[in-house]
């Protein structure tokens, strides 16, 4: 689903995107400049302090995400502004998390992964509550994303209607 350029100029997803394309970057080059691309945009929007606190919780849902998924992981680079299929399943889980609605995160989170099992769905969503719960005490309260748009957005990718120039690293 290639979101409007418009939806990633609101700070509290362009925190989720940033975060999401840099580390699942930096972890496939073993390029530290996309650790640091995504500091000085946490420290612009955050301030220092704010920055290292979030960065810990991103870094630990980024993790699980990474270790979760049952297929490799697409994304675009970071200067694109749209999003691919899997950085829409990343926000709809993060924005999910932090509205407290399990069911449209474990759609979200089975679609990011590629995997059903209740355990791993679980895992994933228990290490995504933290950075989601971050985000809402630093007053970055994401768009809320309903059970219908996540199943939305899997029937545009079923139907060949994302955009699939995602940037595909593994």
């Amino acid at each position: 689903m290639p979101a409007s350029p418009d939806f990633l100029t609101r700070p509290p997803e362009k925190l989720v995107i940033v975060g999401f394309r840099n580390l699942m970057a930096a972890c496939e080059l073993g390029d530290v400049a996309c650790w640091e691309a995504v500091w000085q945009h946490y420290i612009a929007e955050l301030g220092p302090r704010g920055a290292r606190q979030m960065l810990g919780e991103l870094q630990y849902w980024a993790r699980a995400v990474r270790r979760h998924a049952g297929r490799p992981l697409t994304f675009y680079p970071p200067c694109c502004r749209f999003l691919c299929h899997d950085e829409c399943m990343a926000l709809s889980l993060v924005a999910a998390a932090q509205a407290g609605d399990e069911p449209t995160g474990g759609l979200a989170a089975r679609h990011l992964t590629g995997r059903t099992d209740p355990a791993v769905l679980a895992e994933l969503w228990e290490a995504t509550l933290p950075f989601a719960e971050a985000l809402g005490n630093a007053g970055k309260d994401m768009y809320p994303v309903t059970l219908e748009v996540v199943e939305s957005i899997v029937r545009m990718q079923q139907a060949g209607r994302c955009r699939e120039t995602c940037r595909h690293l593994n």
